[in-house]
C-alpha cells in the first residue's frame, strides 16, 4: 500500500513589539561605589546651611565606677554639604558646627571627675559632637579616595526589607601599612548612592603601630604624672535617614575604653566614655539659619556642671528611655526661640 502523501502547511508570523523593562547590568567595585557615594553627597544631603537639634547623652566611668552622667539638648549650625578641596578641611572644621546649649543636666562624682585629670574632666567642645559626620568630613576616612591604597574593601549586595538594594562594604587596614587606621563597614543605598550608615573601630594593624609610640605621651591621673595609655578601644557608628525627600544626619554613637598604666608603680586603671547624639529635628529654613547664634567655645576647658545651667527636672521628666526623639521634639518646639 503506497504511503499517504505528506501534508505541508504554511504558518505566517506577523512581527510584533514587546516593551521590556530596562535592565542594567553593572559590575561595580567597592571603591567605585564609594566614589559615587562621595560624588553624590551634595545632592543627597544638601548644600545649604541647616540647623540641627539633638539630644546628647554622655557617660564617663573610671575604674568601673560612674563618674559623670550628662544629658543635654544642643542646637547645631552646619554650613551645608558643599564640595570643598582637602586643603579647605581645617577651614570647614572651623566654620561649621557652631553650637548652642539649650538645656543640660549633669550628675557628677566630684572626686572621681577630678581624679580623671586631663583625660575626662572637661565637657569638651560641644560642636565636636557633630564632627564625626562622615558625609561632611570624608577626607582621611575610608571614604577618601586617597586612602584607598591603605584599605582592603569587599562588597556585598543586600535587599532592603522595604524593597530596593543596599551595598554593604567592609573595610580593613591592609597588612604592613604603618598607620593607625580603621576596620568596619558601611551601607550605601544602591538607588541614589546615599551613605546610610558607617561603623568603624581601630584595626588590628593599628594596635602594633600605636604600641610603638605609646611612651611619647604621658598623662596626669590621680594628681600623679607618668601614666601611659594603651591603644584606645573605640567605636563610632554614624547613621543617616531620609526626611522630606532629603538625607540628614540621624545619630552618632561613640564609645571608647582606655587602659592607663603607671610603670613606676605597676598600677592600672580603666577609663571609659560613652556618647550618644540623636538628631530630633533638622531645618534649612533661611530665617532660622540666619537668626541662629552659636559658637565653639562652650564646653572648652569647662566642666559640665559649669555649662549645664539651672536644673529643670520637669523638662526632663519622662526622657530616661529610648527612643527619645518624638517627646523631645514636641517639648523643644515649645521652648523659646533660638
Amino acid at each position: 500500500m503506497p504511503p499517504a502523501p505528506r501534508r505541508t502547511d504554511t504558518i505566517r508570523l506577523a512581527p510584533g513589539y514587546l516593551q521590556l523593562a530596562e535592565i542594567e547590568i553593572v559590575s561595580l567595585s567597592p571603591e567605585e561605589v564609594i566614589r559615587r557615594a562621595v560624588a553624590r553627597i551634595p545632592e543627597n544631603y544638601g548644600v545649604d546651611s541647616l540647623v540641627l537639634t539633638a539630644f546628647v547623652r554622655s557617660q564617663k566611668y573610671l575604674g568601673g565606677k560612674l563618674g559623670e552622667f550628662t544629658e543635654a539638648i544642643i542646637v547645631d549650625l552646619k554650613t551645608g554639604y558643599r564640595p570643598y578641596p582637602r586643603k579647605k578641611q581645617r577651614e570647614k572644621f572651623t566654620q561649621s558646627n557652631m553650637t548652642k546649649l539649650l538645656k543640660g543636666r549633669v550628675i557628677s562624682d566630684t572626686s572621681l571627675v577630678n581624679a580623671m585629670g586631663e583625660i575626662g574632666r572637661n565637657a569638651g567642645c560641644l560642636g565636636c559632637n557633630f564632627t564625626r559626620d562622615f558625609a561632611e568630613f570624608p577626607f582621611d576616612t575610608p571614604l577618601d579616595e586617597k586612602m584607598f591604597k591603605y584599605y582592603s574593601y569587599t562588597l556585598e549586595e543586600l535587599f532592603a526589607p522595604g524593597g530596593g538594594k543596599i551595598f554593604r562594604i567592609k573595610f580593613d587596614q591592609k597588612k604592613g601599612i604603618r598607620r593607625t587606621l580603621w576596620q568596619g563597614e558601611m551601607y550605601i543605598s544602591a538607588a541614589d548612592y546615599a551613605l546610610l550608615m558607617i561603623n568603624q573601630k581601630p584595626s588590628y594593624e593599628a594596635y602594633g603601630q600605636y604600641q610603638r609610640k605609646r611612651y611619647k605621651h604621658s598623662y596626669v591621673l590621680y594628681d600623679r604624672p607618668g601614666w601611659f595609655m594603651d591603644m584606645p578601644l573605640m567605636e563610632w557608628t554614624v547613621t543617616y535617614s531620609s526626611r522630606n525627600g532629603a538625607y540628614y544626619l540621624s545619630a552618632i554613637r561613640a564609645e571608647s575604653w582606655l587602659t592607663l598604666e603607671n610603670p613606676a608603680t605597676g598600677q592600672k586603671t580603666k577609663f571609659s566614655h560613652k556618647n550618644e547624639v540623636v538628631v530630633t529635628d533638622a531645618t534649612r529654613d533661611p530665617e532660622t539659619v540666619k537668626a541662629f547664634r552659636g559658637d565653639k567655645s562652650t564646653g572648652v576647658d569647662q566642666r559640665w556642671d559649669q555649662v549645664a545651667g539651672e536644673r529643670d527636672d520637669r523638662f526632663w521628666a519622662g526622657y530616661n528611655y529610648v527612643p527619645v526623639e518624638e517627646r523631645l521634639k514636641e517639648s523643644i518646639k515649645k521652648m523659646v526661640n533660638w
